[in-house]
C-alpha cells in the first residue's frame, strides 16, 4: 500500500524559490536527501499505509477555504532530530486554520492520521551532513 498523506502543492515560483534555497545549501557543502522538485509540498495531514480511501475523499470534499497566499519564512530544524532541515512560512493563520478544519473533517470520519501538532513547514532536505540555517530567503 502506499503512503498516504494530504498536502499544499505548490506553483512553479515557489518551487523554484525553494530549489533556489536548496541549491545554496549545496554550495555551501550541505550533502543529505534533497526534496525533487516535483514534490516539493507542506503535509497537512500524514494518514500512513492504513487507510480508508471514500471516507478520506469524503473528509476532504468537506473542507472549505478561499485561496490564500503565503509567503516563504526562515529555514530550521526541528529540536528533537536534526535530522531534517526545512522552510518555514510567515502569517500561518490560514494555513493553520486549513489544517485544523481538514483534521477535524477527518477524525468526523474516521479516518487515522499522525495526531502530533500542526507545525507549518517544507521539508527541503532530509539527513543533512550538516545544519545551516541562515541564509537569505527570497520574496516571492
Amino acid at each position: 500500500m502506499a503512503r498516504i498523506f494530504i498536502a499544499i502543492r505548490f506553483d512553479d515560483e515557489v518551487k523554484k524559490a525553494l530549489v533556489g534555497l536548496q541549491d545554496t545549501l549545496k554550495a555551501k557543502g550541505v550533502r543529505g536527501n534533497y526534496c525533487p522538485y516535483r514534490n516539493l509540498h507542506m503535509t497537512l495531514a500524514f494518514i500512513g499505509e492504513n487507510y480508508d480511501l471514500p471516507e478520506i475523499s469524503k473528509a476532504v470534499s468537506e473542507v472549505e477555504f478561499e485561496p490564500f497566499t503565503m509567503t516563504l519564512g526562515k529555514l530550521g530544524t526541528f529540536p528533537t532530530r536534526a535530522g531534517v532541515i526545512w522552510c518555514g512560512i510567515k502569517e500561518s493563520e490560514q494555513v493553520m486554520a486549513l489544517a485544523k478544519q481538514l483534521r477535524e473533517r477527518l477524525t468526523d470520519h474516521g479516518v487515522k492520521y499522525r495526531m502530533q501538532a500542526f507545525f507549518p513547514h517544507i521539508s527541503i532536505v532530509q539527513h543533512p551532513t550538516h545544519i545551516i540555517t541562515n541564509i537569505d530567503i527570497p520574496e516571492i
